[in-house]
């Protein structure tokens, strides 16, 4: 052991190193597999979780498939916890790492769905319980970087072990087998065998859900899985075989088999499980014990499932044997066969044939001794005369390779054999036991003959029996035979059932309920199906007489079962059998349909459930109302809620005491859940009434939701679909929102109006197709779509109005055949509107375009300088369309706050300069600029349309114009200057003043020292040259000429 303890904590320490660096996945699975592959209990191999107690009380079921289920659900738990165990050891944790959600429905269907799942939970570290989860204490900056790795490690270790249990791989399954005893043991049914036979077919009651003491359990039997023969002495869990002892020698003499440990098993005589019969039942659902005549719980007004089982009654005299047997013996050759084989595995006669007759008594002749080439087999009785292995008669194994020593003794059960004097060939009379054997054969030979055609034909073997013992006739086919008189003789049986009369002593307590009807009905004997009629024919080997019998016995114990189940009636239940054919769970249906029918009724109806009344005195009643009809988990709880709905000072709905039960027993914190504050309009609700988004914690009331996704949809940008608490989170990040849209999505469909959530879709889809180059902007509607085409004339599919597809400007005929700047200036020559307005027209048209959607303005570019497109929400600088950011990416810049980087080209800069410089730059470019007003413009006043703040239009500007200036403000006529600079990529760093210069050097990081002796005119000079050349203009500044 102390060699394990030592390797075991070699793996750990290894693998614990794995989980905490950077390793491969394969590198972490070895590991693990190390851990989960040690020979050491869990006791000793887990430090941390309790892997017993959690395997022990995780694996719940009454069968073998029900608990590997369960065992599967805990592995696909651990699955979980290992991810929260891997994120947490991970250098790059989620963002949300410190909390755990309840309402997770991946985490309330696997982790809560477990016992121990949460202190699981507690040893990550998530140790301090929220209002809607768990998370990290606020003191704790960083998760145990050393307990964490040992608690994921031992998580992924026992669900490996799982993992190798539930696939029967595991290499040391006997640590596991005291937790989970019943996945190492075959699956054996309480019962005996059932028989294929349909005779010995009857329905059983229903069986109690908490057996009686008075009744046992039958264990079969079985053979060995290897040779069949010999009945199981020892059991292997390893290589799951159950072997006889000589099985058992010769498979475990294998070298790899050798060290298998095996169980011994022992033999009990089978018993008949006894049935009892049956007075109560409980509800599953409100606990509430019944009678067994009401089919409705008396509490809640539940069905009884057919899941749940009723109690068993103490009663030793109503208790009826089984009659389902798990073996039967053959009357032919004595062999034991198992209950579900109908030929004998032996002489292959079936089960019902009759033991041939016994050959004449005659003296005992001497015995004498056989020859070493013949043998007599042990199970068929008959004598060999070859030296083969196998038996002529049976083809079964000869059981010894020796011979039989010279007095034999037959293992048959019945009777002995004489030794016989075998001459074989020499005597002149033929054998007695020889003739029998010979006879037996021919006959079922034959007979096995018939029942092979029976079955290509659908006839089952034992009508094929009974049809040849009946006729007498082994001439004449079987299938003819029951095809003509069958129908005949079951009619016969159901007459002489009808005019026998029932034994009424038995169901005297049941007929004293019944009418003048029924008991006149009774009186005229019993109604038998065909069905009953031939069972019963069957199992009396083709009898009619016994048949009747059979069939009223049968017909007694069901009603008898019928009546103890609660339905007194007798002429219901029989009309019921006979119409089901004899099976008393279609009868038990067919009598509760109309107990069931108000339940159906309510069920299907539209009007809700009946409220509960939580002020009825019977507080009993009311928590198992509360139990059955919103499924609580335990009886604590049932009580926890009505404490809290009786509160007078905290005025409660049920729905949401209910939801807030079942989340948690404290009841400190289900008043918190109850009670919380809506952070906009400050009213109380519950947790349910609350609405959060995935970004973030915040929490608002559900009207409050509506109404601020509802506003943002209608009058805001698709950006401003964000929390109203925090404003979380910033979707400028395209992959955030695309993530963050994905699961507001599902949030709204429920919150919104139908035309809202269109809206919203609308807008999201314009959003998507904004990045598509070939997405357009019309310019009459504002409506967005994809222009694959290669004209210049688009056609809006809204609006149906065209426009240009390169100047974006509404299409006139004028336009075609010509470029968009041909198209101008033939504007400015012959459109005598546009002459009129002149220079304001002109900044008009040369408005502000979106630089992310292309979206364009016709507004003027004067005043602010920050522009933020109503399309995209992309901020941007209007005059050289550099974007606005408060998170700036040069590493030189110190500015904080919003703002943008402009180049010394930009309106930003340059509208600070005079008219008149910015002319001479342009003359000494040689740029003609134009100084008169155009005639027909209101004098005085300038028309060029601007946005301007607080109002929803735009208007004219309405400053007052300057002689010289082409009718405009002076804003606006610098605005036309600089748009001619930069249409003609003028530099206007030759005009520099020495001040200007200096500050446009700091401002690029332009460093260069002066010269010694050098003067200031040189250093100047040769500074501008320097500006020139490394810091070129802006590359995003519109250039339009």
């Amino acid at each position: 052991m102390d060699s394990l303890s030592e390797q075991l904590e070699e793996v750990r320490s290894r693998a614990e190193a794995c989980l905490s660096s950077p390793c491969s996945a394969h590198e972490v699975r070895a590991g693990v597999c190390a851990m989960a592959n040690l020979p050491l209990p869990p006791s000793a191999k887990y430090q941390h979780i309790s892997a017993e107690a959690m395997v022990k009380e995780n694996s719940t079921g009454n069968n073998k498939k029900e608990i590997i289920g369960s065992l599967q659900r805990l592995s696909t738990a651990l699955n979980i916890l290992e991810k929260y165990g891997s994120n947490l050891t991970s250098s790059s944790r989620p963002k949300y790492w410190r909390t755990v959600k309840h309402n997770n429905p991946v985490f309330r269907a696997t982790v809560d769905a477990i016992k121990g799942g949460r202190a699981v939970l507690c040893l990550y570290g998530y140790t301090n319980q929220q209002a809607d989860g768990l998370s990290f204490p606020e003191d704790v900056q960083e998760p145990d970087l050393q307990k964490v790795p040992s608690v994921t490690l031992e998580v992924m270790s026992l669900r490996m072990e799982l993992d190798m249990l539930i696939q029967a791989s595991h290499p040391h399954p006997e640590f596991f087998e005291s937790l989970v005893p019943s996945v190492f043991q075959q699956e054996e049914k309480m019962l005996a065998f059932p028989s294929d036979a349909p005779w010995e077919k009857e329905d059983t009651p229903m069986v109690a859900a908490t057996p009686s003491k008075t009744s046992s359990s039958t264990k079969p039997t079985d053979n060995c899985t290897i040779c069949g023969i010999f009945p199981v002495s020892a059991q292997c869990p390893v290589c799951v075989q159950r072997l006889c002892s000589e099985c058992d020698r010769l498979y475990h003499s294998h070298p790899a088999r050798s060290s298998h440990s095996r169980i011994a098993v022992a033999h009990n005589k089978p018993s008949k499980s006894i049935s009892a019969s049956l007075s109560s039942w409980q509800c599953v659902h409100c606990t509430t014990y019944n009678t067994m005549q009401e089919v409705l719980c008396g509490t809640c007004e539940r069905p009884r499932l057919a899941s749940t089982a009723p109690a068993a009654s103490s009663n030793p005299q109503e208790a009826q044997p089984s009659t389902i047997a798990a073996e039967w013996q053959c009357k032919s050759c004595t062999m034991v066969n198992a209950g579900s084989s109908v030929l004998c595995e032996v002489c292959e006669r079936p089960r019902l044939a009759t033991r041939p007759p016994a050959a004449p008594s005659r003296p005992a002749a001497p015995t004498l001794h056989l020859r070493d080439s013949q043998w007599v087999c042990q199970f068929c009785t008959y004598a060999n005369h070859t030296p083969s292995s196998v038996c002529e008669m049976c083809d079964l194994p000869r059981p010894e390779p020796a011979p039989l020593p010279p007095k034999l003794r037959t293992p048959s059960p019945v009777r002995e054999f004489l030794q016989l004097s075998i001459k074989p060939k020499a005597s002149p009379t033929e054998d007695p036991d020889a003739k029998r054997q010979r006879l037996m054969r021919e006959e079922g030979l034959k007979l096995i003959q018939l029942i092979r055609e029976g079955e290509r034909k659908g006839v089952s073997p034992e009508e094929v029996y009974a049809s040849v013992r009946v006729s007498g006739d082994t001439s004449v086919m079987p299938c003819n035979w029951l095809k003509a008189e069958l129908p005949r003789l079951l009619d016969e049986i159901c007459a002489r059932a009808a005019l026998a009369l029932p034994d009424h002593r038995a169901l005297q307590p049941e007929l004293s309920g019944c009418s003048n009807g029924s008991q006149e009905q009774l009186s005229r004997g019993v109604q038998l199906s065909r069905d009953e009629a031939k069972r019963a024919w069957l199992a009396a080997g083709g009898d009619i007489e016994r048949a009747v019998k059979q069939a009223l016995r049968e017909r007694k114990a069901k009603m008898k079962e019928l009546s103890a189940l609660g339905f007194s009636d007798a002429a219901r239940c029989g009309e019921a059998l006979r119409q089901c054919g004899g099976e008393v769970r279609k009868a038990l249906v067919m009598l509760q349909r109309p107990l069931l029918e108000p339940f159906h009724q309510r069920m299907w109806s539209n009007q809700p459930e009946p409220s509960i009344n939580i002020h009825l005195p019977d507080k009993q009643r009311v928590c198992r109302r509360l139990l059955a009809v919103y499924d609580l988990p335990s009886w604590g709880r049932s009580e926890l809620a009505l404490s809290l709905l009786q509160d007078p000072t905290a005025p409660y709905t049920l729905e949401d005491v209910v939801q807030a039960v079942r989340e948690s027993h404290d009841r400190d914190f289900i008043r918190r859940v109850l009670a919380k504050e809506c952070p906009i309009c400050l009213s109380v609700f519950p947790h349910s009434k609350m609405q959060s988004l995935t970004s973030c914690q915040c929490s608002v009331c559900c009207g409050c939701f509506k109404q601020h996704f509802t506003i943002a949809v209608r009058d805001k940008h698709i950006r401003d679909m964000v929390c109203p608490v925090c404003w979380e989170p910033d979707i400028n990040d395209p992959e955030h929102l695309n993530s963050y849209f994905s699961t507001l999505d599902i949030q709204l469909r429920e919150c919104l109006e139908p035309e809202v959530y269109e809206l919203f879709h609308q807008k999201l889809t314009e959003q998507a197709l904004i990045k598509d180059p070939k997405f357009l902007w019309c310019s009459h509607c504002s409506y967005g779509f994809i222009y694959d085409g290669d004209q210049l004339k688009v056609t809006c599919f809204h609006c149906r109005n065209s426009f240009c597809a390169q100047c974006k400007k509404p299409w006139e005929s004028q336009h075609t055949g010509l470029s968009c700047e041909q198209f101008q200036s033939w504007k400015r020559e012959n459109d005598p509107e546009y002459q009129r307005q002149g220079l304001a027209g002109y900044l008009r048209d040369n408005g502000i375009t979106c630089p992310n959607c292309r979206f364009q303005y016709a507004l003027a570019r004067g005043g602010c300088m920050h522009f933020c497109c109503s399309q995209c929400r992309y901020q941007f600088c209007s005059g050289c369309n550099n974007p606005f950011h408060t998170t700036c990416p040069v590493i030189q810049c110190s500015v904080t706050g919003l703002h943008a980087h402009h180049p010394r080209d930009c309106l930003f800069y340059l509208r600070d300069w005079e008219p008149a410089r910015l002319q001479a730059l342009l003359q000494k470019e040689a740029v003609a600029f134009n100084t008169d007003t155009p005639p027909g413009t209101q004098a005085g006043l300038c028309g060029v349309i601007e946005q301007k703040v607080g109002q929803q239009t735009d208007s004219a500007c309405g400053a007052q114009t300057q002689p010289g200036q082409a009718g405009l403000c002076e804003k606006h006529y610098t605005e036309y200057l600089v748009s001619l600079i930069n249409g003609h990529s003028i530099d206007p760093a030759p005009l520099y003043n020495a001040n200007e210069l200096l500050l446009a050097c700091r401002r690029y990081q332009v460093e260069e020292p002066r010269r010694e002796a050098e003067d200031d005119r040189t250093y100047y000079s040769r500074l501008l040259k320097i500006l020139m050349d490394n810091v070129p203009l802006g590359d995003k500044v519109p250039r339009k000429k």
